[in-house]
């Protein structure tokens, strides 16, 4: 990657790659977080299936994965999106508020994804990557649905002709 690609607004953390841009933010917990986190976080759990139609409401967040490490200490969140760094967090603030402040929330100095501190918090704690690759750089998470429609429109077609 060049220096130009490690770029974002206004300075901004991050490597990109063609429009897909990594973010890892690395968080120290609260007392207790680690646990709490795991409840709400885990498989089969309320709040991981509902939040997936609020992040696809985003449209712009190919992937993200939360990780609990240092014996419970530290939190590491790590997603791939479209787009703009200062309107990915402006998207988190208008778009699911709620449940990014209860994640956040568990990290030591969160100030709220509302707060105007909120994007230096975040910039403090994201960690420079060693390495960012994305499969579809120049593809968007909608530009993808649209593909899988079209597919599945194909799909209807061709198993209608081998029937």
């Amino acid at each position: 990657m060049s220096n130009s690609d490690v770029a974002q607004s206004n300075n901004r953390p991050g490597i990109k790659a063609g429009q897909s841009n990594e973010f890892t933010v690395i968080m120290k917990l609260k007392p207790g977080g680690a646990e709490r986190l795991r409840k709400l976080l885990t498989s089969g759990n309320k709040f991981t299936g509902q939040n997936q139609p609020l992040m696809d409401r985003m449209g712009t967040v190919h992937d993200m994965r939360f990780c609990i490490f240092d014996n419970d200490t530290r939190l590491l969140f790590a997603s791939t999106f479209d787009g703009d760094w200062d309107q990915y967090l402006d998207d988190f603030g208008v778009l699911i508020p709620g449940p990014i402040d209860i994640v956040f929330g568990e990290a030591e100095g969160w100030p709220g994804i509302r707060s105007p501190a909120a994007k230096d918090w975040t910039a403090k704690h994201q960690v420079p990557v060693t390495f960012f690759y994305s499969a579809y750089p120049n593809a968007s998470v909608k530009d993808i649905w649209k593909a899988m429609k079209v597919k599945g429109g194909l799909d209807v077609l061709l198993d209608a002709e081998t029937s």
